[in-house]
């Protein structure tokens, strides 16, 4: 059996993963709106995330306990075998909603002034994202995340080069665009699907599809007792999601659609350097709780919220400050009245970022009921804000558009999340008081940078005020000062001094290593 790479080496992957996928999050963000237009850059958002909320619906939470299965049984191939007809029903019923949706009557009340049309190219995009997001779990979950993220990085910056060759060339449209989506998502999922394959063989494994039928049912039960308390959160999650977007369509029309999609996707950018690690600590909290070690789930989170909530913060603190430059270098000049919404949303990847850990120890630990009955409560206060911020005032609401829900999804998202905390720290050893006020005073170390180096590069004169010279100018200022700050309080990062020097000291051992290796 091949040894499973430390975790910091499979972190490292992860990350330079993700590095290599911003080229393709810079050329899409800055194409597509221009190509398409916001109106129709809103038409293709609503459609795809209704479908990528449906496809999160059926999957009731099965593809996590997939995954934490394959964790702790990471030779039990039937569990592959199982879970592809999980797939080939997910697939299925996505299509069909999708062809019901081409009768006038169902599409135009779920998708209002918006092409029908676009139901079935959205439903195969969400269901292709949905399987290769559950193709690369079972290489995170087999300890492959090296191998798995280097063939990612090649997928993402050959999909930037296609879809960059399209819009030089002119041909670049919402079918051209679908076009270059499907040949992404297919040669990803090869590719993971590769590095499992290689690593089966090469450790004698062989892959079983077929399942008797005692193994079927002991399965079935399996995902059944994980996942049934989880059917009830995914359908108040997809009712709530679905609906808020649907509320803003309908109030606003597709334009207001189209500024939220870009200051959502501008806040998902901020979130791909954090998102590398969440799904490495779910498998290590998985292996703990089966080891029945709760202790080292609390050390687990103390170690690592910190640091990845600051790591967030420093994007989403610089993306804040510089928002009017970045809606125009995303967006152009058709997305000017974008700028609120990219700002508010730039704070979404804080608490994005602990949710996901967050709700990893009740993935972990089997407690799907507390998601269940969570999702139950948000949908109740989630929805009574979007309504608030979108209604129009006859319909007692302040009908503010984009800029109501990028609101409504960073407060919600706050609030939802410091719940998770506290309900963690009820059974883990973990100081939920000290996680939330280290949120709160990590931004005051943070935000003032980022508006001083703004306000400093203007006030120098570099390139135009929002030109994108200039705002790298004030990144590089930025990262410099705030690495300052770390070095000078490591306590910002959630270490002491001890865990500082000792820091240090690894990283000058392995800076020795490499010269003594290149000797």
């Amino acid at each position: 059996m091949q040894t499973t790479p430390p975790l910091a080496r499979r972190y490292a992957f992860k990350l330079l993963a993700n590095m290599a996928s911003v080229p393709v999050w810079l050329v899409m963000e800055a194409i597509l709106p221009r190509a398409l237009g916001p109106a129709m850059y809103g038409n293709y958002s609503f459609a795809v995330n209704f479908f990528q909320q449906l496809s999160g619906f059926l999957d009731m939470g099965t593809s996590t306990c997939f995954y934490n299965a394959l964790s702790r049984r990471q030779e039990e191939t039937g569990l592959a075998g199982f879970y592809l007809r999980i797939g080939i029903a997910v697939a299925a019923i996505t299509l069909l909603v999708a062809l019901c949706m081409l009768f006038p009557p169902v599409g135009g009340l779920l998708m209002p002034d918006i092409p029908l049309w676009l139901a079935p190219p959205a439903a195969l995009w969400a269901f292709l994202t949905w399987g290769s997001r559950v193709l690369r779990s079972m290489n995170d979950a087999s300890g492959l995340t090296v191998a798995s993220e280097m063939a990612r990085t090649v997928t993402s910056l050959l999909s930037a080069a296609f879809l960059l060759l399209l819009f030089l060339e002119q041909y670049l449209n919402i079918a051209t665009l679908f076009l270059q989506q499907y040949l992404m998502l297919g040669l990803t999922a090869w590719a993971y699907w590769r590095v499992t394959r290689k690593h089966w063989r090469s450790c004698g494994i062989v892959l079983r599809f077929r399942l008797d039928g005692e193994q079927s049912r002991a399965y079935m039960r399996e995902f059944f007792h994980y996942s049934h308390p989880l059917f009830v959160q995914a359908l108040l999650s997809f009712l709530l999601l679905t609906s808020e977007r649907w509320l803003l369509q309908w109030f606003n029309g597709s334009v207001e659609q189209g500024f939220f999609a870009l200051s959502q996707k501008v806040s998902m950018a901020c979130f791909l350097f954090v998102s590398a690690m969440t799904p490495l600590v779910m498998r290590e909290l998985s292996i703990a709780w089966g080891k029945s070690d709760r202790a080292a789930m609390g050390r687990l989170l103390d170690r690592f919220a910190p640091p990845l909530y600051v790591l967030a913060a420093y994007f989403s603190c610089f993306t804040l400050a510089e928002g009017p430059a970045m809606a125009l270098v995303f967006g152009g000049e058709q997305f000017a009245a974008a700028i609120i919404p990219v700002q508010i949303m730039a704070l979404y990847p804080l608490h994005q970022t602990c949710g996901q850990l967050a709700g990893s120890v009740f993935h972990a630990a089997g407690r799907t009921h507390v998601l269940r009955n969570m999702a139950a409560l948000e949908c109740l206060y989630g929805f009574a804000a979007a309504w608030f911020l979108l209604a129009p005032p006859a319909l007692m609401g302040l009908n503010l558009g984009a800029t109501g829900l990028a609101l409504k999804t960073v407060l919600v998202q706050c609030l939802t999340v410091n719940l998770y905390l506290f309900l963690a720290s009820r059974f883990i050893p973990l100081s939920f008081g000290r996680n939330l006020a280290h949120q709160l005073w990590s931004l005051m170390f943070l935000l003032p940078p980022a508006f001083a180096c703004r306000e400093i590069t203007v006030a120098m004169g570099v390139g135009g005020v929002d030109s994108l010279w200039r705002v790298c100018v004030s990144g590089i200022l930025y990262t410099v000062s705030i690495a300052g700050i770390c070095a000078i309080f490591p306590p910002l990062l959630g270490l002491n001094r001890q865990d500082a020097r000792e820091l240090l000291t690894r990283l000058k051992n392995a800076r020795m290593r490499g010269n003594d290796e290149k000797v």
